[in-house]
């Protein structure tokens, strides 16, 4: 058992895999595309199946590490609307954990929030979060928080503050992407990271762009002209 244990430690890597600036991704005519989005996209960054192989070894380190750390009842909080698809993969795959493995369990709860941000260069962190009934339930429980992307790391830094504040045990964050920024260096790390990406607008696996291309499978670059096409127009707003 100590082996086993000792692949999956070492072996199965909570830090991200990290995609090179200088990647230049893979051609669109390589995969199956929806018709009323290829004019739109420059090319696949990341393929679904690739997401869905990181997701399941990221569900076995977190099985692992918290059926040796946190042997109770986990509740895993989905980061709404963009993080459904991730986080609806990634319990899936933990359960399958929870049945191979005879012995460690990991009993789970769900919760679904979005947060409401009132954050600026002027004022300090605040955030509203809407979703759960009574956050006093989180006192002394242990949370999974599962996020699609972190950008600037400002949000989860404030999401994770708020919490605090309701006294849980512990808690742990879970990331599909964190992104490389230009112009300013992501303030937050995720416990667990599935991939680290380039300073690029991506969209699919539920990645929208004003609420277009969550239909699309794969991780893929917006064309400028995909960004100037479904930009909202000020006047709309």
């Amino acid at each position: 058992m100590a082996e086993t244990k000792n692949l999956t430690e070492y072996y199965i890597q909570a830090d991200p895999i990290i995609i090179p600036d200088s990647f230049e991704g893979y051609p669109l005519r390589y995969f199956n595309l929806p018709l009323h989005y290829r004019d739109d996209l420059n090319y696949v960054l990341i393929p679904y199946g690739l997401v869905q192989d990181r997701i399941e070894a990221l569900a076995s380190r977190i099985f692992y590490d918290l059926t040796i750390n946190i042997p109770e009842q986990l509740i895993c909080i989905c980061v709404l609307k963009g993080g459904y698809r991730f986080f609806s993969d990634l319990i899936s795959k933990i359960q399958n954990e929870n049945r191979l493995q005879n012995n460690r369990s990991l009993p789970m709860s769900l919760e679904f929030i979005r947060t409401r941000s009132y954050i600026n260069d002027y004022s300090s962190n605040q955030l509203e979060i809407i979703g759960l009934s009574d956050l006093n339930n989180l006192k002394n429980r242990n949370l999974l928080i599962i996020e699609d992307i972190i950008d600037t790391g400002i949000t989860m830094v404030a999401l994770k503050e708020q919490l605090e504040k309701f006294q849980p045990k512990t808690i742990q964050v879970v990331s599909l992407f964190t992104k490389r920024r230009k112009d300013k260096k992501c303030i937050f790390k995720p416990d667990y990271c599935g991939f680290e990406i380039p300073d690029h607008f991506i969209v699919g696996y539920a990645l929208d762009y004003n609420e277009y291309f969550r239909d699309l499978e794969h991780i893929c670059i917006l064309k400028e002209s995909g960004i100037t096409k479904y930009k909202i127009n000020d006047n709309n707003l």
